[in-house]
């Protein structure tokens, strides 16, 4: 046994390096005894059925359930019991999660804790940013969801102003539109809303709700199809939409009419 710290955890050499501050060191990583104890841990020496590729670590590498994927050593050759984690560079120096005070000013290792369970994740990929959409009355949104540690997620919610309010679609406004997304787990765990609520030294886990803009442009409105079928009689794009338009955007009769509607455009002295 080494290191000393309290509990036996199992370190893993993997038959590979990495550069930190311009310095060449070996690929070492460790996991608590008691994620063995739970079948947590495994080697594997395939995959679907096949040998292991190279790229994944072959001839054999450790795959550690519900953690980062930095503690699944690959090119695995040797495996030690030790008291406390490791410390080798990757895993006291690498993966740290610091608080939103720590920062280049006086950011040190020690004031770091070590990241094992991704944090509840969730992203939208499509549509993507800035996307102009011609719809009828609803904008589908695909992406994926995930959490760590063991959890699976429960449900997954959409805000479509940018996070104030997170729900459940539809919803009907045109123009630019914010999506956000985020997911619960079993555990009750969700993603904070800003990424300034997660920021930290490092990078690491700041799983704050994906956002991305789109502009909705909703055909099943009677005002946006005539517009969208007089375009296209005119053979003119709707997308994109910041290019001004060649034609007017109402006859006059139109315009006297709505404006009528209104009890007219201007106040009455």
């Amino acid at each position: 046994m080494r290191n000393g710290g309290e509990g036996i955890n199992l370190e893993f050499y993997g038959a590979d390096i990495y550069s930190k501050k311009s310095q060449i060191i070996d690929y070492v990583v460790s996991v608590p005894g008691r994620k063995v104890r739970l079948n947590e841990v495994l080697l594997a020496w395939e995959m679907n059925g096949r040998a292991l590729p190279k790229i994944h670590g072959y001839p054999l590498r450790v795959v550690v359930f519900g953690y980062i994927g930095t503690r699944s050593c690959k090119w695995l050759y040797k495996i030690e019991a030790i008291q406390g984690a490791s410390m080798a560079p990757v895993q006291r120096k690498e993966y740290l999660h610091y608080t939103p005070q720590i920062g280049k000013q006086n950011a040190t290792y020690s004031s770091g804790f070590s990241i094992q369970d991704p944090p509840v994740s969730s992203a939208i990929m499509t549509p993507i940013y800035k996307d102009q959409i011609v719809h009828d009355s609803t904008i589908t949104l695909k992406g994926w969801a995930y959490s760590g540690g063991g959890h699976w997620h429960e449900r997954v919610e959409v805000s479509a102003d940018g996070g104030t309010v997170c729900i459940e679609m539809p919803c009907d406004p045109e123009g630019w539109l914010e999506f956000c997304v985020r997911c619960w787990d079993n555990a009750l765990n969700t993603q904070p809303i800003y990424v300034r609520s997660a920021w930290n030294w490092d990078f690491h886990v700041t799983s704050s709700c994906h956002r991305i803009k789109i502009y909705s442009i909703n055909r099943s409105e009677p005002a946006t199809a005539a517009r969208l079928k007089a375009l296209e009689a005119a053979n003119i794009p709707i997308v994109p939409t910041t290019h001004p338009l060649e034609i007017d955007l109402e006859s006059d009769d139109h315009w006297y009419k709505e404006t009528a509607k209104r009890g007219g455009r201007d106040p009455v002295e």
